[in-house]
């Protein structure tokens, strides 16, 4: 009798052996990445909807305790797209999982040709719906990130209007009169110059006060040049 009982107990250990760790239910991996996805997405520009590819039944995984969910090194969260899942408690594993993304978003086009230089005004801005994944990157979503600002290059009809197309309008032209003001923990004094450039909003001016005193300031709209210390 206690032959027979040690010999089972070996064949249950060969058995359990042989049988090898716990395997990974990829169904649960799966609702790891669309419950990653659902979050990463959440406070999205627009209005988004993705699809992940179904992962593989063949695939053979240890159980994994603890998964790591990211995109990989180049790419967006937007268009066709990579999300990689790393086992990183009580396995030792990575997959890749092809994914799809589409943003339903609001963006600014051009609402007739227009030559460089020019300074956009509302009615020369045109909105329009699309999907974020097929537009350039640095398209402009809202109107007023463009109006004020000037063309670097032509646009035609129709076209997406994008951030490096931009520049901050001019403020000040060479040679204005300006107004200067100096601002230093609650201290403010104000003066008059002569502005020795161009400068956009936001961009640094040299002003010239008085006679020989010169001034780097930011150049801000109505003709004013801020100073600090």
């Amino acid at each position: 009798m206690q032959k027979y009982i040690f010999a089972l107990a070996v064949s249950l250990l060969c058995t359990i052996s042989l049988a090898g760790p716990a395997k990974q239910d990829l169904n649960i991996v799966q609702k790891e990445i669309e419950q990653w996805l659902e979050a990463a997405l959440a406070n999205s520009p627009g209005v988004p909807s993705y699809s992940v590819n179904k992962l593989d039944p063949k695939l053979q995984l240890d159980a994994c305790n603890l998964m790591e969910i990211g995109l990989p090194q180049g790419y967006r969260l937007i268009g066709k797209t990579m999300l990689r899942v790393k086992c990183i408690e009580g396995a030792s594993w990575s997959i890749n999982a092809p994914t799809q993304i589409s943003m339903q978003v609001q963006y600014v086009t051009a609402a007739r040709p227009m030559g460089a230089n020019q300074t956009l005004g509302e009615a020369d801005l045109m909105v329009q719906r699309g999907d974020l994944g097929t537009l350039p990157g640095s398209v402009i979503l809202e109107p007023n990130q463009a109006i004020g600002r000037t063309l670097n290059t032509a646009v035609s009809a129709g076209q997406p209007i994008r951030k490096e197309q931009l520049r901050a309008a001019i403020v000040i032209q060479q040679n204005q009169r300006v107004k200067v003001v100096y601002r230093e923990d609650g201290l403010e004094i104000h003066n008059e110059g002569i502005a020795l450039s161009n400068a956009a909003e936001g961009a640094v001016v040299r002003v010239r006060v008085g006679g020989n005193l010169i001034l780097s300031g930011t150049a801000q709209a109505g003709g004013l040049v801020e100073v600090g210390p």
